[in-house]
């Protein structure tokens, strides 16, 4: 009888430890919402803040609530709103299936889908782009940036773009493989690495080419560039990731620390200005879209984007019609900010 009120004493304190952890409490909405956003060199936040209708807080932190976490990357983003139960993000859409404790919610009752961003009915879309130099001194440099390039826009590339969540438009755009572009001896970059014969060029070896730019487009530029570089063999150059923010991409081709940049935003005029000023050539990867991410037992599966705006505004911002069309152009000033998970969840 001892041993038996004994075991049933254990499993009663079991399983008093494991509600006491969270396990099977309630949501509270009377909490408050806890907002984590990016820093200002981020493409992500870039495009988030624009299509909530607060462009200008994209680079200004005092245009945003205070007390807002801040997050590195989209991965240190979903870890972050993972751990927090009344959190609330943002996030590429190419990458949130790879934390399984959080969630994409709708914004405006629209999912994020392949379809719903390629035809626009999911607002918070945005463009992957690319940006390169290859007019250095080195010729080989040159090429192997070129074949970079060429592999990406290949049909064996668009797969891996594919497999790494991005979406293509239009297919149909790419219309070779690797080894079709690697034969066709009118591609200058084939012929100076020595691709479209038997041997490949051994100045290859020692040369080193340094991916910079946005976070967002990491993932993706890390698969691409490791089948592009298994594809030389033995003779093969050495790749480095330096992945600091979208706004770092024509800044770093501009110090030389990096030969291909990325942006998870649309360059600025400025931006394009300084590539066709150096010959350098800029481009789109892939559409993506910015999904707005909760923790995964969070209830909630909607959200609109003026909800999402009185998340994350200063409120000093909108406090009158005069400040509020002076920071946004808009009047946001009958908005109410939102502090606590009861204003949307009820």
């Amino acid at each position: 009888m001892k041993k038996t009120l004994l075991s049933c004493a254990v499993v009663l304190a079991s399983v008093s430890i494991l509600a006491s952890c969270g396990g099977s409490s309630e949501f509270d909405t009377s909490k408050n919402v806890t907002a984590y956003t990016r820093d200002t060199t981020s493409g992500t936040r870039d495009g988030f803040c624009t299509k909530i209708g607060i462009e200008d807080a994209k680079s200004d932190d005092s245009l945003l609530k205070g007390g807002i976490g801040q997050a590195a990357s989209n991965g240190d983003m979903m870890t972050k709103v993972a751990g927090d139960l009344y959190g609330i993000g943002y996030a590429s859409f190419s990458e949130i299936s790879t934390n399984k404790d959080i969630k994409g919610i709708k914004v405006d009752g629209v999912v994020a889908t392949e379809e719903s961003i390629k035809d626009g009915d999911y607002n918070l879309q945005r463009n992957f782009n690319y940006v390169y130099n290859d007019k250095s001194s080195d010729d080989v440099m040159n090429a192997l940036v070129q074949s970079y390039i060429a592999y990406m826009n290949s049909t064996d590339g668009q797969a891996i773009v594919e497999s790494e969540g991005g979406i293509i438009e239009d297919a149909s755009k790419a219309t070779k493989s690797w080894d079709e572009l690697c034969a066709d001896t009118s591609n200058s970059w084939a012929v100076t690495l020595g691709l479209n014969g038997d041997t490949i060029n051994s100045a290859v070896s020692g040369k080193t080419i340094t991916f910079v730019g946005s976070t967002s487009v990491e993932a993706m530029s890390e698969a691409l560039s490791d089948s592009w570089v298994a594809l030389f063999g033995d003779v093969k150059p050495s790749v480095v990731h330096n992945h600091t923010g979208s706004g770092d991409a024509i800044k770093n081709l501009q110090n030389a620390t990096g030969q291909i940049g990325f942006a998870s935003r649309d360059f600025k005029d400025s931006e394009k200005e300084t590539a066709t000023t150096n010959g350098w050539t800029y481009g789109k990867i892939c559409l993506d879209a910015i999904s707005v991410i909760v923790n995964v037992d969070n209830p909630i599966e909607n959200i609109t984007t003026q909800q999402i705006r009185d998340i994350y505004v200063n409120p000093e911002a909108i406090k009158d019609k005069e400040t509020s069309e002076e920071n946004f152009g808009a009047d946001y000033s009958s908005e109410t900010p939102i502090t606590t998970w009861s204003q949307i969840l009820g």
